[in-house]
């Protein structure tokens, strides 16, 4: 008896249930045509970005190769200055991998840049960018160890200004005091060993 008072309920709610189901879809069919569109914003942005073109991306919306895309072409402009703020705007919501690339980038661009500081002879520039350099590409490492590219061009950044342990003596201004043995000269890496 109990089941049939059931069925007989559902069957007076029938055209109820059919609106529901029918205002759902609607909400989920406006869903994904929203999030279609926004595919191809992302998608055409990351393009242009691609292709060189100054566009500009809305950090806290953005999809997060599309901020990748424009950390990337602010990198290419030597804007490094925007491309860090950039990362540090989007932050946490990066996904690991993402957030080591941005980071890998922008520490190649330091790394060459410092280079040229060091052909220049402005060793003081060329030492606090490369130290900027090596940073980052630790932090990458620290995010996606399995960053192959990034170990190779954080040992070429300290072959660039070498990272020497300091002697853990707190009077280093004593006549007696051990004197400073290495340098913190840079010298560019040339060729194979």
């Amino acid at each position: 008896m109990r089941l049939n008072s059931i069925l007989t309920f559902l069957a007076s709610q029938r055209g109820t249930a059919i609106w529901i189901l029918a205002a759902a879809s609607v909400l989920w069919f406006g869903y994904a045509v929203d999030s279609l569109i926004s595919a191809r914003r992302s998608n055409d942005n990351i393009r242009q970005l691609v292709e060189r073109h100054d566009v500009p991306v809305d950090i806290k919306r953005a999809h997060p190769q599309e901020i990748l895309a424009r950390i990337d072409e602010s990198v290419r402009r030597d804007h490094i200055d925007d491309a860090q703020s950039i990362l540090s705007i989007a932050g946490e919501r990066l996904p690991p991998t993402v957030r080591a690339s941005a980071l890998y980038n922008i520490a190649n661009t330091r790394t060459r840049l410092a280079a040229e500081a060091v052909r220049r002879g402005d060793i003081d520039s060329a030492t606090a960018m490369i130290n900027l350099a090596k940073s980052e590409y630790r932090l990458a490492l620290k995010l996606d160890s399995e960053n192959w590219d990034a170990r190779h061009n954080l040992d070429v950044a300290m072959r660039v200004v070498r990272d020497f342990p300091q002697a853990d003596n707190p009077d280093l201004s004593s006549p007696d005091a051990p004197k400073k043995l290495w340098t913190d000269l840079p010298g560019i890496p040339k060729g194979l060993p």
